[in-house]
């Protein structure tokens, strides 16, 4: 769910809001209890049911994050404030909170001695493995540590989102507009079938026209997969300009849906884009390369 709408670009086409930003409680409870429907009987689904368990400990440090700065609905230099950001280390807090919660959840011992690990760690180590997962730099990190990392990075980044005043944040072309990040899916809504794609780090949702790819922009060479006997409630839309493919989840089919939780879900459909020699476009922070539901 989001918040009210927010005016992010200029010239936008009548009944199409370019931007929404999120409400961070709503986002982890929705996101707990759609992983929760989808874990009884999946083949991931005690990784599904470990995700449920972490974004419900991601909501409750929504709780404990401090509130919207005072003055958040003066001008913001909003480049300046996700900079400092970028920099900061408010997701400090999260992590532990999550880190805490979490001990209470059943997890595999890789999971647990991950979160030993990160209560033991410097906070120089920290920083760096929050700056590889800002960065997309994965390579050579603690993968299992990440995870939990990744978790804290969220909740700070879609609480910042959330604080940003109204008509403060212009749509580009390319990444969330709120922080830069990929996204991680998209949503096409039911009767006027907008496409809203979803940010990987901060949950906000901006308006991309459809048939044009996510990740280059291409309006031709657009193709869809989907997995059989799925009645086209997720689809992988296919650039074949830069081969990448970006999933599109139909709340008409599927009003639940949840990006995250139904990205996981729907591994068969991202090794049937590996068998096309496609690669994912979009990012997802709870299927970080190397780590195996």
């Amino acid at each position: 769910m989001t918040g009210p709408p927010h005016a992010g670009s200029e010239g936008a086409p009548d009944g199409i809001i370019p931007l929404f930003l999120p409400l961070p409680a709503r986002i982890f409870e929705r996101r707990a209890a759609r992983f929760c429907e989808l874990a009884p009987g999946h083949a991931v689904g005690d990784y599904l049911a470990a995700l449920a368990a972490l974004a419900e400990a991601q909501r409750v440090a929504c709780q404990q994050v401090p509130d919207a700065p005072e003055g958040r609905d003066l001008p913001v230099d909003v480049p300046q404030r996700v900079a400092e950001a970028r920099q900061g280390d408010a997701w400090l807090a999260p992590l532990r909170v999550i880190l805490s919660e979490m001990k209470g959840a059943r997890l595999p011992d890789p999971a647990r001695a991950a979160m030993a690990r990160l209560e033991k760690s410097t906070p120089e180590t920290l920083r760096a493995l929050a700056g590889a997962l800002l960065t997309g730099s994965c390579d050579q990190i603690d993968l299992a540590a990440a995870l939990f990392v990744a978790a804290a990075l969220q909740v700070s980044w879609t609480v910042l989102a959330a604080s940003l005043p109204r008509d403060a944040i212009q749509c580009g072309d390319r990444g969330c507009p709120v922080c830069g990040s990929p996204p991680v899916a998209a949503k096409v809504l039911g009767g006027d079938k907008l496409r809203y794609l979803v940010c990987s780090l901060c949950a906000a949702e901006w308006h991309l026209t459809r048939v044009v790819c996510a990740t280059c922009g291409a309006p031709e060479r657009i193709s869809y997969f989907a997995i059989e006997g799925d009645q086209g409630a997720v689809k992988a839309e296919a650039c074949g300009r830069c081969r990448t493919y970006l999933k599109l989840f139909y709340l008409e089919k599927t009003p639940r849906a949840e990006p995250f939780a139904d990205d996981v879900a729907t591994l068969s459909l991202d090794l049937l884009m590996a068998e096309e020699k496609y690669s994912r476009g979009g990012v997802n922070l709870f299927l970080l390369p190397g780590v195996q539901p």
